[in-house]
């Protein structure tokens, strides 16, 4: 599975999202950050229907999604993320 940190740079989510990427990474999570305005964050968003930032996607690897998190509200635990991942 891969957890996906989506953020819009150079906005205060961009700083939420980078402080639990990596607190994610340390629970051995693979972790990709990516900006939503990229070309890959702006198809990635609307394949999975992504509206919030910051935003968590935990994703299998064949491509389905198990959780989404959105907006700085909603964001998960690092523990969340690895129970979902791990169990």
């Amino acid at each position: 599975m891969i957890t996906y940190v989506i953020f819009n740079r150079d906005t205060p989510s961009q700083r939420l999202a980078e402080d639990l990427a990596g607190r994610l990474e340390k629970e051995q999570l693979q972790v990709e950050q990516m900006d939503a305005d990229s070309a890959r964050g702006i198809q990635f968003t609307e394949n999975y229907d992504i509206l919030g930032r910051p935003a968590v996607a935990l994703v299998r690897d064949d491509g389905s999604p198990v959780q989404i998190w959105q907006g700085e509200d909603g964001m998960p635990t690092p523990s969340e993320v690895e129970y979902l991942a791990h169990g």
